[in-house]
């Protein structure tokens, strides 16, 4: 199943990483913002060790890079052949993704934070090795020209589809939702996540371990929806062994989307479990 959180960690505190690596699907040592300018060669030598020492956690370790000449080929370097699940490449536009792209085997996540790379999306989302591609909505917003998402998200609606629909478009994996400030009225962040869910995002990027519960709480179907969904499926695999092309289930005609949305929903119904 596609990661429902992804946690930003500095990448110059490992300590951090491995609580963070205990409570989120996915954890992302951020040498780019989380690190001071002077401080970028300590992170990857703090990080570097860490991830050779602890693979089993390293797995589930994507590291954020910097998008400047300099710092992003000693990141790269530093990272090479240390075992990763893959890179953020940050403010992603063609030129630069596509160089880190050429220069390692893991698998990336093109971070577009730019009118240049907003406009490029269905573009980047043609590199080779590019998993998906998420939103830095506070850096793009800035760029744009608009108000901050927690000010009015309504300038940012179109971006947030095109994000999708280019992830789509070229079968990648749905993207993760852009993170969000919020730190103190969870409730307001959970409901916000059920939001961005519904515009075809999947799980979302948080900056703090607290936010965590509250994504996997939007994503958790409630009984009803389990129920309906072992319903459907049920359903499906007995019209399959009888050469059924049409089911009907409580009076509603069910097709091949409302299966695999169904699937997804049981899916998600056992992912703590897993």
């Amino acid at each position: 199943m596609n990661p429902r959180s992804w946690l930003f960690c500095p990448a110059d505190r490992p300590d951090r990483l491995r609580k963070a690596a205990d409570v989120a699907d996915v954890v992302v040592a951020d040498l780019e913002d989380a690190v001071h300018v002077d401080g970028k060669r300590a992170a990857r030598e703090a990080l570097i060790p860490m991830l050779r020492e602890d693979p089993d956690r390293a797995g589930r370790i994507w590291v954020r890079v910097n998008n400047d000449e300099h710092d992003l080929a000693d990141d790269l370097a530093a990272l090479r052949d240390v075992p990763i699940a893959g890179i953020v490449v940050p403010k992603a536009e063609s030129a630069v993704l596509r160089e880190v792209s050429a220069r390692t085997e893991v698998p990336l996540l093109a971070l577009i934070e730019t009118a240049t790379g907003l406009w490029q999306a269905r573009e980047l989302a043609t590199v080779e090795r590019v998993r998906s591609l998420s939103l830095g909505e506070y850096d793009l917003a800035d760029d744009l020209g608009v108000c901050a998402p927690e000010v009015d998200a309504e300038p940012l609606r179109w971006a947030r589809s095109r994000i999708v629909a280019a992830t789509a478009a070229e079968g990648l994996a749905p993207p993760p939702a852009p993170v969000s400030v919020e730190l103190a009225d969870l409730d307001a962040h959970r409901a916000d996540t059920q939001r961005l869910l519904r515009f075809g995002f999947f799980g979302r990027m948080c900056i703090h371990p607290k936010q965590i519960g509250e994504v996997h709480e939007a994503m958790r179907p409630g009984p009803d929806e389990v129920e309906h969904a072992r319903e459907i499926v049920l359903a499906a695999e007995r019209a399959e062994r009888d050469g059924l092309a049409v089911l009907v289930v409580n009076g509603r005609m069910i097709d091949a989307p409302v299966i695999r949305r169904a699937r997804r929903t049981l899916e998600l119904s056992t992912a703590d479990q897993a």
